[in-house]
Formats: structure tokens, C-alpha cells, sequence
């Protein structure tokens, strides 16, 4: 899969239940930052909807380490109340330090 290609499988996901549309560039600086301002739902719906391991190739497609996208994933839970226990848990199995103390996962190995 092109990163374009992926890019474009997640951003069909993430935009699909919304009339405003988030680009690539601007859900990357999203998570880059944790400030997700007017974009939270979006960036939520990312979380939630998408799988995990399109959500871990998004981050590195655009240069985003995982313990950044844990905090902010972490960020963006705690604020809307939005779960992702498959995303919580490919992040745990990843060793993400960010991600340890996440609830109801052991450590995959």
C-alpha cells in the first residue's frame, strides 16, 4: 500500500460521518502537537474507527513516534470519554511507555 493509498483509507474513515473533511497534513499535526482544537472529533474518530495497526503506519508515515501518539491519544480518551481497547492494547504490545498503564492489557510478549 502507496502512502497515499493509506492515507487515503484512514482519512475515508475518519471523514466519513462529517461534513467538514480533515487532511492528511492537518490530522499528522493533530497528533504531532496533542492540540487537536476544532478537529476532536476527527481525531477521536481516528482512534476509535481505524484499525490499530492503520493507526501505528499512519503515525509513522508522517513522522510521529508512539509515545507521541499515546499521549495524545490519552489526551483525546480522557477529554470525549472515547475507548479504543484494540488500539490500547497493539500500543501495550508495542512497548510503548506512554501506553503502560492502560488498563486491562497485559504486556503481549
Amino acid at each position: 500500500m502507496t502512502a497515499t493509498n493509506g492515507d487515503r483509507l484512514v482519512l475515508s474513515a475518519v471523514n466519513a460521518p462529517y461534513r467538514r473533511h480533515i487532511d492528511a497534513p492537518t490530522l499528522a499535526q493533530c497528533l504531532r502537537s496533542g492540540d487537536v482544537g476544532t478537529w476532536m472529533v476527527h481525531v477521536a474518530t481516528f482512534f476509535v474507527d481505524v484499525r490499530p495497526e492503520l493507526v501505528v503506519r499512519f503515525a509513522g508515515r508522517h513522522g510521529i513516534d508512539l509515545e507521541t501518539l499515546a499521549r495524545t491519544y490519552r489526551s483525546v480518551r480522557d477529554e470525549t470519554g472515547e475507548r479504543s481497547p484494540r488500539l490500547e492494547a497493539e500500543l501495550v504490545k508495542l512497548d510503548v511507555a506512554a501506553a503502560r498503564d492502560f488498563r486491562g492489557f497485559a504486556k503481549a510478549g
